[in-house]
């Protein structure tokens, strides 16, 4: 089963859960209590969700057009997405991105 890693900026010690293939990023959070935000509960309208990917983007899908929607075409630059259209499909370490106010 693949492996979700949870780093903290703040430098708490990593958060690790396996999950089946095809578990979203945001299900893996929440079994690891990581406090990604969100208002839809994962249904990929709010735009809350947001995770930066540290490691493993090749093991995800492809970005989605809610994930266009909320983040725009800067993947590329920023490496972040939304945790509820992310699903695994091998070891992937992510950081928590809190929406800017």
């Amino acid at each position: 089963m693949p492996t979700v890693t949870v780093v903290s900026a703040a430098g708490d010690p990593p958060k690790l859960v396996e999950v089946p293939e095809g578990t979203t990023l945001f299900e893996a959070g929440g079994k690891v209590q990581a406090g990604i935000d969100t208002a839809c509960v994962g249904k990929g309208t709010c735009g809350l969700c947001r995770v930066k990917i540290i490691a493993g983007a090749d093991k995800l899908n492809p970005f989605t057009d809610e994930e266009r929607k909320h983040l725009g075409n800067v993947y590329h630059i920023t490496k972040v997405r939304l945790s509820c259209r992310c699903k695994v499909g091998g070891d992937v370490t992510i950081q928590v991105v809190r929406k800017k106010s």
